[in-house]
């Protein structure tokens, strides 16, 4: 096995933005049809990704090629890896919490000669940071993509490897309306984020409760299609 070597900048680390408009989305991801609410998560991750100072590319479905997810995804990373650098990130457009700081972190861990995975809370992840000098295309590709064991088998694949990771947050991503129920439900959901997200949405409205730390619960008339009020953080 090839060792990932221990560097001390970022600049050989770029993150690829692997993430397809919302009308290819939409074919399995039934938020994606809302074309509003797909361009602030577009927006989002890219300001994120612009903030952290890392090279990046973004991989829409008109720059991906292969037949199947993971021969896309493979193939994107290898011509990141084939433009000079040793190290990937690879971050989605689903994930609203995904911050700057994720990315640094995960720079700074693959400077160190550490993998890092990022899992979502439905059994994928949100970020994979990767080194050229492990990264296996074949078994890479065969991972069971778009299902809820990636994230199990992708960390069973780096140990095969004899990988050292740094494990990131579990974090919430977005493909269906129940998925905005969840995320709503949690504790760490900025309000402006919050705020991006409710005006985009065009379901039955339901009343929420904004709950900030001075003031009592605020009533909202938000989009969303089902359930009971709910709290978010400010």
């Amino acid at each position: 096995m090839l060792v990932p070597k221990i560097i001390t900048s970022h600049s050989n680390t770029a993150i690829l933005i692997f993430a397809q408009n919302a009308e290819a989305d939409a074919q399995y991801k039934s938020l994606a049809a809302n074309q509003q609410l797909m361009d602030v998560l577009n927006s989002r991750v890219i300001q994120q990704v612009e903030k952290s100072g890392l090279d990046y590319f973004h991989f829409t479905e008109k720059e991906q090629e292969g037949i199947g997810f993971g021969k896309r995804f493979s193939n994107a990373i290898q011509k990141v890896f084939k433009k000079g650098y040793d190290q990937v990130i690879c971050v989605g457009n689903d994930t609203p919490q995904l911050s700057c700081d994720h990315l640094l972190r995960a720079a700074d861990s693959l400077n160190h000669g550490k993998a890092v995975n990022g899992p979502s809370l439905d059994g994928g992840f949100y970020l994979m940071g990767i080194h050229a000098s492990s990264f296996d295309a074949i078994s890479f590709e065969n991972l069971p993509w778009q299902t809820a064991h990636l994230a199990t088998s992708y960390m069973e694949l780096l140990e095969r490897q004899s990988q050292s990771v740094d494990v990131l947050e579990h974090l919430h991503d977005l493909d269906h309306e129940d998925d905005i129920q969840q995320l709503f439900k949690g504790k760490d959901l900025r309000w402006h984020l919050a705020q991006l997200i409710l005006e985009t949405l065009t379901f039955k409205s339901i009343t929420f409760s904004l709950e900030f730390s001075n003031t009592e619960s605020v009533p909202l008339e938000s989009p969303l299609n089902k359930g009971s009020p709910i709290s978010i953080a400010a």
